[in-house]
């Protein structure tokens, strides 16, 4: 399986293993990454994080706000206005990460969520979901709701233990390729590695 040449990667919940999963990707699959959007500015930023696990080009984020919270909240606290028909991507080979889940707003108008950033973008989305309990729920919703907003499905990547059923039915269910599983992992700079490796491997990942 092959992913294609520019990505977005959005999750089906806030701390499902996103940002890690994005510098795994851009290190097997040699993509670049951008954040347009990062809410929260206290220790590193994601972008500073996958640039250190990774050691891929990054490029600034468009926006920086200080309080990690929904964009549309942290832009408000700043007086900023966030509207992703402004954002110009940069070139070439791409991972773009967003922010929290799909649904997570950046501005009050609705037509300036995510999926307006993304259908601006002109991008497939790639969904990390856990594979524990409720990521059937998680995943499934998130899925119809990105392709209510009429956008593509690139596949569905997931983060944690091995859980052969809930991987089964998202694969056959879903109507998106299973990407394959990241493992969980304490320390992820000593372990990225492995976690590059785990996306080359026979468990449906891609090649």
């Amino acid at each position: 399986m092959r992913l294609p040449d520019r990505i977005y990667v959005t999750g089906t919940d806030t701390d499902v293993g996103k940002t890690v999963a994005s510098a795994a990707l851009c290190a097997a699959f040699g993509y670049r990454y951008w954040k347009p959007v990062q809410a929260g500015l206290d220790g590193e930023t994601d972008t500073q994080v996958v640039a250190r696990l990774s050691g891929v080009e990054t490029f600034p984020e468009a926006f920086c706000l200080r309080r990690p919270a929904s964009p549309h909240a942290a832009a408000a606290d700043e007086g900023v206005v966030i509207d992703p028909s402004a954002l110009r991507p940069p070139e070439g080979r791409l991972l773009v990460e967003g922010a929290g889940g799909w649904c997570v707003p950046y501005h009050d108008e609705p037509l300036r969520w995510q999926a307006g950033l993304v259908r601006h973008l002109g991008l497939p989305v790639v969904v990390v979901a856990r594979t524990g309990l409720g990521t059937l729920n998680h995943t499934f919703l998130t899925l119809r709701a990105i392709r209510a907003d009429g956008v593509p499905v690139a596949g569905v990547l997931f983060v944690g233990d091995p859980h052969p059923e809930n991987e089964r039915d998202v694969a056959r269910w879903g109507g998106a390729p299973v990407l394959g599983r990241l493992p969980r992992v304490a320390d992820p700079d000593r372990d990225f590695p492995a976690l590059v490796a785990a996306l080359h491997t026979d468990n449906g990942a891609p090649r």
